[in-house]
């Protein structure tokens, strides 16, 4: 009954042996890769809609964690297909992808803030060791202090809690209705919002973004991001009235980060900081609408985090693609790459609508949902929504034309792309275009 935890800890050992007994196995991060894939095609038969099942160690799932470990596998199966780097930075790959799963599996709230900080300690390394630039300590340290201020704090709130109510059980307090001070709560709910992260507290990600190697903003933007919205809404099953209380301050700095960030997108250079940035938006009108406690507001947030996840990590890849070739990410010197490779931008293009939120992609299903959900709470929002919607349609397609159109700068050749390459694309473009075709699971 146990399975995956099973299957979890075998890979993770045969693939410790494979790293540190036979280095010189050629394409060895095809085959992890490959595994990787086969491993999560073969847990897709247990899914089901059971509030928790296979109760193990502490460790267990239900319908709002299988799918954030589904994207973990998928996500990070891409990840060992595209990387050329040694065996180092595999293992490295390989602890984290084990604590984002444990993160998703855990049931105990000690548990999970334990493999949700060893996470980030992880990505920490990553962008200070592969990081582009000197730049990479700043980033570095604006990324663990930031979330250092709060993460404290958070694991003496949770001895609080277990000093409360004799258990840190996720299922438990669900059903207890515990109570807690509003100012211990505010640290407690920060500690998720930082990581998401709200709009004033994204400082940190825009510097990771642009210093981290591009199987760093991969993971970040799809999975470390959805850890912040997996905590709160787990969270939010327990406090209900807290969060009530705090259900009104919460949509109204979002209401507004998501516009003026939006505005922020079009006067942008750096490609990375135009995704990073759009990555923000699309948890602030997560976190707005998910804050009605609807049931249709949920689901959208829900979906939201794995559409947001794939359509990301995708432009995030194809980013590395023009910047491993060109050595910029500026968009003043990476113009008219539909001259020089014009397949890839098919794919930029599909992506970037995808990102949008374009039919028949699961960003558009997720944005209806969250918007049916805002509207029903207050008619007024209609206005900012609209907003959001033109503002989100303009910096998708001017990250499109400014990259693929315009005058040529460039005077050396550039190659069309690998066929890995366009592989790892399409695996992040057809799963986010068909999912539509399951949504009455929802």
């Amino acid at each position: 009954m146990y399975f995956i935890l099973f299957y979890i800890m075998i890979v993770f050992m045969f693939m410790y042996l494979l790293v540190l007994f036979m280095k010189k196995i050629p394409n060895l991060n095809v085959i992890i890769g490959n595994l990787i894939m086969i491993i999560l095609w073969l847990n897709l038969p247990w899914f089901n809609w059971i509030e928790w099942i296979n109760i193990f160690c502490n460790l267990s799932f239900n319908k709002y964690s299988y799918g954030l470990m589904m994207l973990t596998m998928w996500i990070f199966g891409l990840i060992f297909m595209s990387l050329n780097m040694g065996t180092h930075c595999l293992l490295m790959n390989l602890m984290l992808m084990i604590s984002l799963m444990l993160v998703f599996m855990s049931m105990n709230l000690l548990v999970f803030y334990l493999f949700y900080e060893f996470g980030l300690l992880l990505i920490f390394y990553m962008v200070v060791k592969w990081g582009y630039s000197e730049n990479r300590w700043l980033s570095g340290f604006y990324l663990m202090f930031y979330t250092m201020i709060f993460s404290l704090p958070m694991l003496y709130i949770i001895y609080y809690l277990y000093w409360l109510s004799s258990s840190l059980n996720f299922m438990l307090m669900e059903m207890m209705n515990l109570k807690l001070n509003l100012l211990l709560f505010i640290y407690l709910l920060m500690s998720f919002l930082v990581k998401i992260p709200i709009y004033l507290f994204h400082g940190w990600l825009l510097k990771a973004h642009v210093e981290a190697p591009y199987y760093g903003s991969m993971i970040l933007a799809s999975i470390m991001l959805k850890l912040g919205g997996y905590g709160m809404l787990r969270l939010m099953f327990i406090y209900k009235n807290e969060f009530m209380f705090f259900q009104k301050f919460i949509i109204i700095i979002n209401s507004f980060g998501i516009l003026i960030l939006s505005l922020m997108c079009l006067s942008q250079f750096d490609m990375k900081s135009i995704i990073a940035i759009s990555s923000i938006v699309h948890m602030g009108i997560m976190i707005m609408s998910m804050m009605t406690f609807f049931d249709i507001s949920i689901m959208g947030g829900y979906l939201m985090m794995i559409s947001h996840g794939l359509s990301s990590s995708g432009l995030f890849f194809l980013v590395n693609v023009i910047y491993s070739q060109t050595n910029s990410r500026l968009m003043f010197v990476n113009k008219g790459m539909i001259n020089f490779m014009p397949s890839m931008s098919l794919l930029w293009f599909m992506l970037c609508s995808s990102n949008m939120g374009s039919p028949v992609s699961l960003n558009l299903i997720s944005e209806v949902m969250l918007i049916i959900g805002l509207v029903s709470w207050m008619k007024f929002l209609m206005l900012i929504l609209i907003l959001y919607c033109l503002f989100s349609f303009i910096y998708s397609i001017y990250l499109f034309m400014f990259i693929n159109h315009g005058k040529i700068f460039l005077v050396f050749k550039i190659k069309n792309g690998l066929l890995v390459e366009y592989f790892i694309l399409m695996m992040h473009w057809i799963p986010l275009n068909l999912m539509f075709l399951k949504l009455y699971f929802i």
